[in-house]
């Protein structure tokens, strides 16, 4: 606008700032748990918070793993549970005073746990409202003056805003307040069964963390099937694709051979898994990954809550699995059960990985930002400052270094875009870093003088 009469003209331009990077560190564990609902990411920030959602027996997959990895200082864990093929939650059904089915009680938890749920309605002579009273044997829930009254205000209702053991459903319409009340009777949930858990049942728990972007690793609990590891493999490559960079996490079997692990990786080399030797510390490594900064390599960094290895390996066996690409953990005297390399299936460190996925996730969230400004030279200068900003913010974390000689920068970044690109409205962007390594050798000269 020119301005006619005398004055000053002022426009406010609002500085563009990348949002803050999603938390590292995020596992989820898909599973078996106590309760909870089926194929429902859940996320849970302490062991508490998991008991309380999702139990704590230790007959189910998840409890261990999650158990290992908040002792090893785990920043979130998304839960998945899976229910299995043909299991079945259990019920109860209430009768009124004509024997007629009113209310249906079904158990949260899967399979045969709901069958440990008991009931009981006291329904005094000529009372408009009963008590209903529901317990697992270690928590109790009580309903005290509630009745088949009109929707809203009623025992089903009552039931499915409070209960953590049960959902109920009416089985038949709310009349005169009352006149659907269940009659006085005590039974107990039965009919619970635990499916079967099949390869369908983790692919579609893994098609739900799909819409999980916080999650940077994945584990199948208690699993040492190649096949369930494949698929996570899979998962976690399609994910880096759209910048929501995965690495996932197996197990070897229980007292398997070291031939046989060895050939785990001759179909499953990549850089997006790990799997850990022995059996049974899956979670304690998650954790331990998630502790750490995401420069820092797991090597030699001793787990926590495991007393002892389901085996202990030898030298030249250990030697066997890392040049296949398992990373093994020892006991050591005076600094515990550690990580003997941590490396995935391709043989790359963990540390390397997850420092270019950092990088490749703060690019895509400042370049997301300059959408639709990039039609002038200042706009695509502005968009490589950034750049450059975030990558010398990694570069002091020391997650990116300059070659030993310093002939080589820690980064290079290029914004540009040419003559046909600018008429299809692309702008490239052209990144290289130099990720940190860690220094697992130490080669030491002793020069004895005589």
């Amino acid at each position: 606008m020119t301005r006619i009469i005398p004055g000053v003209e002022i426009q406010v331009i609002k500085e563009i700032v990348p949002q803050q990077l999603n938390p590292s560190g995020v596992v989820a564990l898909i599973g078996t748990t106590e309760k909870g609902e089926a194929l429902v990411p859940t996320p849970v920030s302490s062991y508490a918070e998991f008991a309380d959602k999702f139990g704590s027996s230790d007959s189910f997959t998840v409890t261990k793993e999650a158990k290992q990895a908040f002792q090893n200082g785990v920043f979130q864990v998304v839960v998945v549970p899976i229910a299995g093929q043909d299991g079945a939650r259990a019920t109860l059904a209430l009768k009124d005073r004509k024997g007629r089915d009113t209310v249906l009680l079904t158990a949260k938890s899967s399979g045969e746990e709901g069958n440990n749920i008991s009931v009981k309605v006291e329904a005094p002579e000529g009372a408009e409202t009963v008590t209903l009273s529901i317990t697992d044997g270690t928590n109790i829930e009580i309903y005290d003056a509630v009745s088949m009254g009109p929707a809203g205000d009623n025992l089903v209702d009552a039931i499915n805003r409070k209960s953590r053991l049960v959902t109920a459903e009416e089985q038949r319409s709310s009349g005169k307040s009352g006149s659907n009340n269940p009659v006085a009777a005590e039974g107990t949930l039965s009919g619970g069964k635990t499916g079967v858990i099949s390869k369908a049942d983790f692919e579609a728990a893994l098609e739900r963390l799909e819409a999980e972007p916080d999650v940077d690793m994945v584990a199948a609990c208690d699993v040492t099937d190649p096949e369930i590891h494949a698929l996570i493999d899979a998962h976690c490559l399609k994910m880096s694709m759209d910048a929501k960079n995965r690495i996932g996490l197996g197990s070897v079997g229980r007292n398997e051979p070291i031939a046989e692990i060895v050939k785990r990786t001759n179909v499953l080399a990549s850089d997006r898994f790990v799997i850990v030797a022995p059996y049974g510390i899956t979670g304690a490594v998650a954790g331990l990954i998630s502790r750490l900064n995401y420069y820092e390599s797991p090597t030699f960094k001793a787990i926590a809550g495991v007393a002892k290895l389901e085996k202990k390996y030898t030298p030249s066996e250990e030697m066997e699995m890392l040049k296949a690409g398992v990373m093994p953990l020892e006991a050591q005297k005076g600094r515990g059960i550690v990580v003997v390399k941590g490396i995935s299936t391709s043989k790359e460190q963990i540390s390397v990985t997850r420092i270019a996925d950092h990088a490749v996730r703060g690019v895509k969230s400042v370049s997301d930002l300059f959408i639709g400004t990039l039609n002038s030279p200042d706009g695509r200068s502005a968009l490589k400052g950034k750049i450059t900003e975030f990558l010398m913010r990694m570069e002091s974390e020391g997650a990116l270094v300059p070659s030993v000689d310093g002939k080589e920068p820690a980064f290079l970044v290029d914004v540009y875009s040419s003559e046909l690109d600018f008429a299809q409205g692309i702008v490239r962007v052209n990144i290289a870093v130099r990720p940190v390594r860690a220094m697992d050798y130490i080669y030491a000269t002793i020069k004895v003088e005589v």
